[in-house]
């Protein structure tokens, strides 16, 4: 009995203490980025500017110009997204002030135009939570002739910003 009651307890203890069971929703910063990234293209793919503004950090909803912002984000694309890439994303700080952001390259409307999407923002600030969330969204015309290695003009005609997206 003894020699078939060891090795079970040793079973049973390596089952409850395994990982086994663990939280499977966890996930990464930089999954958190990447998807974060494909949520903001799907919210203008299904024309919802309320989901969109609920990714926003609570501070950057205070500046009084994101409805506004993200009113002109939506008349920037011309026409109905149909297919985007994949999203890159990356992420930057200690546990407790972490940067997060995102961008999706080849997002593509039914009129053939192609655009940027990239966002920035703060996935963990210990120091001030009205700062988590997403601080700033561009969105860059990548089809209208704009030489983007070798800019010449103003280039603010050719991208749309949301919130504060510090270059």
């Amino acid at each position: 009995m003894k020699k078939l009651l060891i090795p079970l307890l040793t079973a049973a203890t390596l089952l409850l203490t395994s990982c086994v069971g663990g939280d499977d929703d966890y996930k990464t910063p930089d999954e958190s980025a990447s998807e974060m990234i494909t949520n903001i293209v799907v919210c203008f793919e299904n024309d919802d500017k309320e989901t969109l503004k609920s990714y926003f950090s609570e501070s950057a909803k205070k500046n009084g110009k994101l409805d506004t912002e993200i009113d002109e984000a939506f008349e920037f694309i011309d026409g109905d997204i149909v297919s985007y890439g994949e999203p890159h994303s990356g992420c930057i700080g200690s546990i407790t002030d972490k940067a997060y952001g995102g961008y999706i390259n080849e997002v593509k409307t039914e009129k053939g135009t192609i655009y940027k999407f990239d966002f920035k923002g703060m996935y963990r600030y210990d120091e001030d939570k009205t700062q988590e969330g997403v601080s700033g969204l561009r969105i860059i015309n990548m089809s209208d002739g704009y030489d983007y290695d070798n800019p010449k003009s103003d280039i603010s005609t050719h991208r749309i910003m949301v919130g504060k997206y510090d270059e």
